[in-house]
């Protein structure tokens, strides 16, 4: 036979206030491993974020390469330069055939929910959208390109997100 739900509630501050008396800090202690398993939580979420969204430096060294080996730019899509011309001789097709392959629909332009969550602040502006490029690992920009390009982008679900993630060593 079951006892009464008050019964057993006055059980339960009976042994409660018992383990208080012998252990009178308690409550900081239950404060302290709170707070535990909050940086924990908060380290599992930064791992699943790639390194370089948390790592300005990591981020910069990344995109820096990018722009030297890969000519990523331009670097001021307002006023681009001679750039469209250029990468357009480089691939030996049309200015537009060029501005129309850009970061923001390459395979690995990634602006999944997850990765907007990595990113450290807001992620568009006139211009187009930030987001992250599996290929070079560093954040990018929607109006951007760089000679690797890919048609089939960008990567707008979680679970392709992933799975880029998952291919990828950083």
């Amino acid at each position: 036979m079951s006892r009464p739900f008050f019964v057993l509630h006055k059980n339960l501050l009976k042994r409660i206030g018992y383990i208080e008396k012998i252990f009178p800090h308690m409550d900081k202690k239950i404060k302290l491993f709170e707070q535990y398993l909050e940086d924990i939580n908060e380290a599992k979420a930064a791992k699943s974020c790639p390194a370089p969204t948390q790592n300005l430096k990591l981020n910069t060294k990344n995109r820096n390469a990018t722009i030297k080996e890969y000519k990523y730019g331009p670097l001021n899509v307002d006023e681009p330069g001679n750039y469209w011309k250029d990468l357009a001789e480089d691939w030996d097709t049309t200015i537009k055939a060029v501005k129309s392959s850009l970061c923001g629909n390459c395979v690995a332009f990634d602006i999944s929910p997850r990765m907007l969550e990595c990113m450290p602040g807001p992620v568009s502006d006139d211009d187009g959208k930030l987001g992250y490029c599996w290929m070079h690992h560093f954040k990018c920009h929607s109006a951007r390109t760089c000679t690797t390009w890919a048609k089939g982008g960008p990567i707008v679900s979680d679970k392709v997100s992933k799975k880029w993630q998952d291919k990828n060593p950083i």
